[in-house]
């Protein structure tokens, strides 16, 4: 016997998109509530730099403006702590060749500016396990105080 296929009521998509919640990606486990707002700054740092806790940048996960200069820094180098672009799921590192973060596996400084939107994950090829992992939004903004 053929089943017949009908066509569901209009409003039903509707319906189940306002019930459904919807599940953002969380790339480097950073969440909508864990990104710093540093729109509009010209320079920021990520750092590892926690006395508390030398396995975690701060910011971790951060929001910038487009053509932020972006420092990294590593302590006590870049040695110990080789920064890649890319992202960890499910304890597996994936180096992302594209990444306008690149790698740092020497000195204490990296620079990068990004001047494309979206959203650049990175991590620490030696410790990323240890939770040594993070995440910049970048966001297009016309003015410094927030206004586009």
């Amino acid at each position: 016997m053929n089943a017949v296929r009908r066509p569901l009521p209009r409003g039903l998509f509707a319906l189940l998109a306002l019930l459904v919640p919807t599940l953002a990606a969380a790339l480097n486990n950073c969440l909508e509530g864990d990104f710093v707002d540093q729109r509009g700054l010209a320079d920021i740092q990520i750092a590892n730099d926690d006395p508390t806790n030398p396995f975690r940048y701060r910011p971790r996960c951060v929001t910038v403006s487009e053509g932020t200069r972006i420092m990294f820094r590593a302590v006590p180098n870049f040695g110990m702590h080789p920064l890649f672009g890319g992202v960890v799921v499910a304890g597996q590192a994936t180096i992302d060749p594209e990444s306008p973060i690149g790698s740092a596996s020497s000195g204490t400084t990296a620079e990068r500016q990004i001047f494309d939107s979206g959203e650049f994950p990175y991590f620490c090829d030696v410790h990323f396990g240890s939770g040594m992992i993070g995440s910049i939004r970048v966001v297009p903004q016309l003015f410094a105080d927030g206004f586009d």
